[in-house]
């Protein structure tokens, strides 16, 4: 079982990061998308695959995968949903930072809904938010 009191709580605000062509190029790959754009133009000059963000924001819920007192066991995750906001575009060369909270905490079955929200911010402030959940299985025993 997953702490509760972790509800509402934020993790630190990551170091800003840049986006850098290498990497939107090698996730664009990932998804078997074209490194470069039929027109070609550079990653640096398009707007980011929907779901890049998640390479940024999984890492930052890192310090929470790794707290003991909140009794992940990351062996028994399952990715549920994602969803994305852009509140405007990114593409490589931008700074961001990311900010975790725990949303939500469902209990059901024995099991846990874990939501997370991320704040994706750059020098301009809010840029994109992620929502996560994840089912977290419970102990069969």
């Amino acid at each position: 079982m997953l702490n509760a009191s972790y509800v509402g709580r934020s993790l630190p605000t990551t170091a800003p990061v840049t986006i850098t062509d290498e990497s939107v190029t090698r996730f664009a790959q990932s998804l078997g998308l074209a490194a470069a754009h039929p027109d070609g133009t550079h990653a640096s000059q398009a707007v980011l695959p929907p779901t890049y963000l998640i390479s940024l924001t999984l890492p930052a819920a890192d310090p929470l995968i790794e707290d003991p007192e909140f009794g992940l066991d990351f062996s028994r995750v399952l990715h549920r949903e994602q969803r994305f906001a852009y509140h405007r575009e990114l593409t490589a060369g931008a700074q961001v930072s990311c900010t975790v909270t725990v949303e939500s905490i469902k209990t059901v079955a024995g099991n846990d809904l874990l939501s997370l929200h991320t704040a994706v911010e750059d020098g301009l402030g809010l840029a994109a938010e992620v929502w996560t959940t994840l089912f977290v299985a419970g102990d069969p025993a």
